[in-house]
């Protein structure tokens, strides 16, 4: 086990939502990365934090990300020290999932497909959307894994994808403000690496309310997240950064790198927005 030093991850999931840990096992696994302060950020949810102790010399921030449209385009978003009794008031945190996941069901059902919404809910915990519908797909062996699940059924063009309508960036950000949270645009080149186009988004996202960017990412070039800071910084938003952990499905994805020091956790919490 690494000593616990000053670093953080702002950005993990546990199988409350689509990653593969426990919330206990990701606590574990953290302080096993030597981080002192860990945020669990699940899809649309907060309830893996529920009754959760943390390890000694790890603290546990209380996250939970949202999806919001943008030009067509899904841009995630990351709150925060949010209330999450609070935030579950608002009718497009779990009605939409639900509804989503309903409308799915009944067309591979219409089409013979061996698979019940009970059976979907009650072997998951937490949040329920796509990734669980393949998982249970798979395991009764429509398709060998998740991706050939999505590329074949699910995913977007797929006979079987639903879509679903997002709230926009600035309704999402008010929601989670309204619940107390700092809020944070997730890994910013997921959508654009058009600098313009990158430079619209985030001007769009500060004068939402946002408090941060994440700058630091799985994947990130050190060039990458250089602009990313100049970026944040002309604008006035915080420097945030984290793994976006899952688990065995994205081994790629490492807890605790990047490398985030705790200095920017503590600069987000202070930092204030009119």
């Amino acid at each position: 086990m690494k000593t616990a030093g000053d670093r953080v991850d702002l950005h993990a999931h546990t199988d409350y939502s689509d990653g593969d840990l426990s919330p206990e096992g990701l606590a574990e696994m953290a302080v096993g990365a030597g981080l002192r302060a860990l945020a669990v950020t699940d899809h649309d949810t907060m309830e893996g934090l529920a009754g959760l102790t943390p390890p000694p010399g790890l603290e546990l921030v209380p996250g939970v990300e949202r999806k919001a449209d943008w030009e067509g385009i899904e841009i995630h978003v990351l709150g925060y020290d949010g209330d999450w009794e609070i935030l579950r008031a608002f009718p497009h945190v779990e009605k939409d999932r639900n509804e989503r996941n309903a409308a799915i069901v009944e067309k591979l059902r219409a089409d013979g497909v061996d698979i019940s919404l009970e059976e979907l809910y009650a072997r998951k915990k937490g949040v329920v959307g796509r990734p669980h519908i393949a998982a249970l797909l798979a395991e009764k062996g429509y398709f060998p894994d998740l991706r050939a699940a999505f590329d074949g059924w699910l995913g977007e063009g797929a006979p079987y994808y639903v879509p679903i309508t997002r709230q926009t960036v600035p309704e999402v950000a008010g929601e989670l403000r309204a619940a107390g949270a700092k809020v944070v645009l997730a890994h910013p080149f997921q959508y654009t690496r058009d600098g313009e186009r990158l430079r619209r988004l985030a001007r769009l996202c500060a004068d939402s309310g946002f408090h941060g960017m994440e700058v630091y990412y799985s994947g990130y070039t050190a060039a990458d997240s250089a602009l990313l800071r100049r970026l944040a910084e002309s604008l006035d938003l915080c420097v945030t950064g984290g793994s976006d952990y899952h688990g065995a499905k994205r081994p790629e994805r490492v807890l605790g790198q990047p490398e985030v020091p705790y200095a920017l956790l503590a600069a987000l919490r202070e930092k204030e927005k009119p």
